[in-house]
């Protein structure tokens, strides 16, 4: 069972052994991998900001996200052995989807948020790239990304990894648009910016996310959770996933 703590990666972790932010890959998805990093304008440190989601007062949001995450842990079945959380956060989606696998790793390239993630659930901590996983290929029965992919510049690079490094599942939400912006709108949120959010550089229906995942993966299921969508993929050879 791994301790719950900082897992260090060969390297510093988001960068290549060599220093060029790239490493090579092997297995069924063999093409080099890189860093993505943040997208443009993103804050080097944000704790604080997945709390203000997470622990708003609006009653209407928290039934949102309540219905959400019991979507999301049905997508996610049974308990596994080993789970990966890309983009884990502040954690708090993990904790309140109170899975107990034996081995819980979770991933952001925000150290503050990673601090936060440590301290409410267990989990072991690495500090990396969606775009390059300090991870051998087929590492995790369970890979979750929620609410990453909108977040990143280079989506299909980040994609590519989560196919790489799973073994039986991998579980990816994102916001579904307009309705999540138009959501947003609704509550005075992000007038400015037409309701959407001044970090997400990317914009999901349901067949473009189908689209993003397909190339990499053997089976692809998108799941309707207004105003989110839920993706199941499983690698190539694992059959049909459920709708």
């Amino acid at each position: 069972m791994m301790m719950c703590g900082w897992i260090t990666p060969r390297g510093s972790g988001a960068v290549g052994a060599d220093g060029s932010g790239r490493r090579a890959t092997s297995g069924r998805h063999g093409a080099a991998a890189a860093t993505i990093g943040l997208g443009p304008g993103a804050e080097d440190e944000a704790a604080g900001q997945d709390a203000r989601k997470y622990e708003t007062t609006n009653p209407l949001v928290q039934k949102l996200l309540e219905r959400w995450l019991a979507s999301v842990a049905d997508a996610c079945g049974p308990s596994v052995v080993r789970l990966l959380d890309v983009g884990i956060g502040e954690g708090f989606a993990l904790a309140r989807l109170g899975r107990r696998e034996a081995t819980q790793v979770g991933i952001d390239f925000r150290f503050d948020k990673l601090h936060a993630a440590r301290d409410r659930v267990a989990v072991g901590a690495v500090r990396g790239d969606a775009g390059m996983l300090p991870f051998p290929g087929d590492s995790f029965d369970l890979v979750l990304c929620t609410e990453v992919l909108e977040h990143l510049v280079r989506p299909a690079d980040a994609v590519r990894e989560l196919a790489r490094v799973t073994r039986g599942r991998c579980v990816v939400s994102v916001p579904w648009e307009p309705w999540f912006r138009l959501g947003n709108a609704a509550r005075g949120k992000n007038l400015g910016r037409f309701g959407n959010d001044p970090e997400h550089v990317g914009w999901y229906s349901p067949r473009r996310l189908a689209r993003e995942l397909e190339p990499w993966f053997g089976a692809v299921s998108v799941r309707r959770c207004l105003p989110w969508l839920i993706a199941v993929a499983e690698p190539v050879g694992h059959g049909n996933v459920g709708n």
